[in-house]
């Protein structure tokens, strides 16, 4: 309820013992990693606030070791130039070669260099743009927060089915431009890779005393910055910067989507885990776009659509209806950017692996996907077309 989500939004903001794999918000679950020293005292504080709880990982770094042991040991490169395949995850430069082989591959596609990263990684921008100038634009974004692996892997698995799978729904490409920047985080997802695979914010230089490192990216953005959700504490996991786009690869988006044009008609941002299709806004309760029917209809209807896929459930609700957090890259795209539809979907699963999702489960989770983003892709269309009328 309200009462213990609050106990533990107070956790969330004023400590950093606690990793919180989600949002503590009334009326739903909330999964939390500690250090074994610290669950007594974990335990006891639930336990006096009233806090029913159960354990579902009993230890992360098995969990970790265990998904590790089942990616698989050999590689083959496929005939189209690239590494990338999607029974596994893979690091950033194979995430680009990706983008360089479409590129290659298609002359309706190239790829944008945005800028770099704060460790100096390439950010690089798949524009698919055979619809040309004036045709109705979308954004996607994918891998802002580092651990969450199965972003960038449903985000490219969808920009392959549009691309290489043209010719099964030319109107998809011939009537819409893309974008795809499929590792918003480069150097958090990297450091994810290489040293802590729970690591969730960008790798910037805070000036911490305690040498605590980065930003949160989704709190960075600056429609409402700092407002909701949000810790002061460079430790945090939800420490928003010194001050709105503080950081480089948030800047670096943000030039590149506002040099768009027209304004793109969707951003869109892959996210886990929850099983989600959130819609705006998420900066505060009650807040709602001037389209708010026209938007969550849209959530609901992809939903249904992906569920039909696999069965698997995604809850489309306002993004707030969790916990408000303000700063976040979607309420930007609606509220600043201006884009007539933003989403945030928080893919698979509901916690039993959380952000350790086994590779096995990449290809289903582009698949409900797909048929959920048909669903969006159908519709802007559409309305697009009413306008030109």
């Amino acid at each position: 309820n309200s009462t213990t989500s609050q106990a533990l939004r107070k956790i969330q903001t004023t400590s950093n013992y606690v990793d919180f794999w989600t949002e503590p918000s009334p009326g739903r679950r909330t999964d939390m990693m500690v250090e074994e020293n610290m669950v007594k005292d974990l335990e006891k504080f639930l336990v006096q606030n009233g806090i029913k709880f159960h354990t579902m990982v009993d230890d992360v770094q098995r969990l970790i070791s265990e998904v590790e042991e089942s990616r698989p040991k050999k590689k083959v490169r496929g005939e189209k130039g690239y590494d990338l395949d999607w029974n596994d995850y893979y690091d950033h430069d194979t995430l680009n070669q990706f983008l360089d082989a479409l590129a290659a591959a298609n002359d309706f596609a190239d790829v944008i260099n945005i800028g770099q990263s704060y460790e100096g990684r390439d950010m690089n921008v798949l524009a698919v743009t055979k619809a040309g100038p004036g045709a109705p634009s979308v954004w996607l974004e994918a891998g802002i927060h580092a651990r969450e692996w199965i972003a960038p892997a449903v985000a490219t698995f969808i920009m392959r089915e549009l691309v290489e799978d043209y010719s099964e729904h030319p109107d998809y490409i011939d009537k819409v431009n893309w974008y795809l920047l499929p590792s918003a985080n480069p150097d958090g997802y990297m450091y994810s890779h290489n040293s802590n695979r729970m690591w969730r914010k960008t790798r910037s230089d805070t000036g911490s005393i305690f040498g605590c490192k980065g930003v949160d990216p989704n709190r960075n953005w600056g429609y409402h910055w700092g407002e909701s959700g949000v810790s002061n504490d460079k430790c945090s996991d939800i420490y928003p910067g010194p001050k709105a786009f503080s950081e480089i690869e948030m800047q670096n988006i943000k030039n590149f989507v506002e040099s768009l044009s027209p304004t793109p008609i969707l951003g869109h941002c892959f996210h886990s885990y929850s099983q989600l299709w959130l819609w705006p806004y998420g900066y505060a309760y009650n807040a709602y776009p001037p389209n708010r029917e026209e938007v969550e209809q849209l959530a609901i209807d992809a939903s249904n659509a992906l569920y039909e896929v696999h069965g698997t459930i995604f809850d489309p609700i306002n993004s707030a209806e969790l916990y408000p957090a303000a700063g976040a890259s979607d309420d930007w795209y609606k509220g600043s950017l201006g884009t007539r539809f933003s989403f945030t979907t928080e893919l698979r699963d509901t916690g039993r692996h959380g952000f350790v999702l086994p590779p096995d489960q990449i290809i289903p989770s582009g698949e409900e996907m797909w048929a959920g983003f048909e669903v969006v892709i159908k519709k802007i269309i559409e309305v697009s077309e009413k306008e030109n009328q």
